[in-house]
């Protein structure tokens, strides 16, 4: 998927992250060269990185 600064974007339910990110709901601030995605939480505001595998779009 292509996702781009300002996505709105969900942590997949099967994704390889700790439990408590998981469904987690965010906007995508950075993606860097190696394709991590930084997603900013809409519940916490505190900042998580992603791989694209990771996220789909809302």
């Amino acid at each position: 998927m292509d996702f781009k600064a300002g996505d709105i974007v969900v942590v997949r339910d099967d994704a390889a992250v700790r439990p408590e990110l998981r469904g987690m709901k965010g906007t995508v601030v950075e993606i860097i060269e190696n394709g991590q995605i930084r997603v900013r939480s809409d519940r916490t505001g505190n900042d998580e990185w992603f791989s694209a595998s990771e996220l789909r779009h809302e």
